[in-house]
């Protein structure tokens, strides 16, 4: 039904207007619509590039805005051009030729002007209903069980309707949107119609670094967004959240966002695995296994002695259990847990005991989580090296796969065994 009044309403407005300014500037107005309706796609993305360059970092306003402004730049530059020509004909007219000649073609410029206009009418709807076929495949992912804003039902409405009418086959054709497009979009919608997998996010190999930043974590724990996104809350409120508009604009979420693998992205939601990043064996989120640790320091150490190892484990499993590893693909690594690393021979020393570690807000509660040591990795042949940063210092040391797949990593002065976390 809205297809139909929009139609109606384009048909009758333009063709009015076809009547009003004459055939010669709605022939070339014509023109220029079929050009524009043509050439506003491939030139979005350039005009998104260059509205960055002035200033533009919302990557929504960006998308929304780039090819209604490219079409409207062709439209108005062939509209000039059509002005241009109407003054120099109508002055021929209106000063040389005798008045029964004038009066003439005042009529067919007119009559030839609506005709023209209708055609012109048909051209706009085309348009209008190839950006509402994408803009809807966008929305329709983001509806809200609970609430909408009143354009996200009026977008979904005449998405629903072209495809009721068919007339998305034309939309569809016209708009030439690449696959990346579709991918996105229903990527977004996998993600807001399933919280669970939105923790899943950050697990992904490329995001490993990024969840690092101090900047995007500070708008994931914000207290206003958090619940947010999880609840499929009106998809309006999100996007005007305060804190969720820097994210966007952010040079280096916007560098990911570019160079996504979206299909790989979307079967790791799916699936716990990428295909992309499984050539590289070290890349990846690890869990560090006490029980491994203290059978590799037991063959780095011959002369411990069994009870030393009991010990050893007991004291590990109250410091490290919690101890995760991040590998990045842009070669950081990245440990976390609670304590500070504490070298093990100081561990098995008579009368050892853990330095006490509070919560920051003096609380009896367990401390967070929080980074221990950070560093680099690389690749020498079928070699790994890490560098890492702790306390005590810089240390430089090879890596090496030991126990069926388990990672050997030095973290200061001790080797740490991981399991991949799936």
């Amino acid at each position: 039904m809205t297809i139909w009044i929009l139609a109606l309403l384009v048909t009758a407005v333009v063709g009015a207007l076809g009547r009003q300014i004459g055939g010669i500037r709605m022939g070339i107005s014509l023109i220029g619509v079929i050009v524009a309706l043509f050439v506003a796609g491939p030139l979005a993305p350039h005009l998104r590039t260059a509205l960055g360059a002035i200033g533009m970092k919302d990557p929504v306003n960006s998308w929304a805005l780039a090819a209604p402004l490219v079409f409207l730049a062709v439209v108005l530059i062939f509209n000039s051009f059509a002005v241009a020509t109407y003054l120099k004909i109508s002055g021929y007219y209106k000063f040389r030729a005798p008045d029964d000649v004038r009066m003439r073609w005042e009529r067919i410029d007119a009559a030839t002007g609506l005709s023209l206009g209708i055609v012109a009418a048909v051209v706009y709807l085309v348009a209008a209903s190839a950006y509402l076929y994408h803009a809807g495949y966008v929305t329709r992912q983001l509806k809200s069980p609970n609430d909408n804003p009143l354009w996200l039902e009026l977008v979904n409405k005449m998405h629903d309707d072209l495809t009721s009418t068919k007339f998305d086959r034309v939309a569809a054709g016209v708009g030439q949107a690449s696959p990346a497009f579709f991918q996105g979009a229903d990527l977004l919608g996998l993600l807001y119609h399933n919280p669970e997998l939105q923790e899943r996010l950050a697990e992904y190999p490329q995001f490993l670094s990024l969840a690092e930043d101090a900047a995007f974590q500070t708008v994931f724990t914000n207290e206003t967004l958090k619940p947010l996104l999880p609840a499929k809350t009106n998809v309006a409120l999100i996007i005007k959240n305060p804190t969720f508009r820097p994210l966007l604009a952010n040079p280096e979420f916007q560098r990911n966002a570019q160079e996504l693998d979206i299909a790989d992205l979307t079967g790791f939601l799916k699936t716990g695995k990428s295909e992309k990043y499984a050539k590289e064996p070290l890349v990846g989120k690890w869990q560090v296994d006490v029980s491994a640790t203290v059978r590799q320091h037991a063959r780095t150490n011959p002369k411990a002695t069994a009870n030393d190892q009991g010990r050893l484990n007991t004291l590990l499993r109250a410091a490290i259990s919690d101890y995760t590893l991040s590998v990045t693909p842009d070669n950081k690594i990245f440990l976390k847990g609670r304590r500070d690393p504490i070298a093990f021979a100081g561990m098995l020393m008579p009368g050892f005991r853990f330095p006490m570690v509070q919560n920051p807000d003096g609380s009896n509660t367990p401390p967070p989580t929080k980074t221990v040591a950070t560093g680099t990795w690389k690749k020498e042949g079928d070699k790994f090296q890490f560098t890492v940063q702790t306390p005590t210092g810089e240390r430089t040391a090879d890596v090496n796969i030991v126990e069926s797949g388990k990672l050997a990593a030095p973290v200061g002065f001790n080797v740490l065994v991981f399991t991949r976390m799936d």
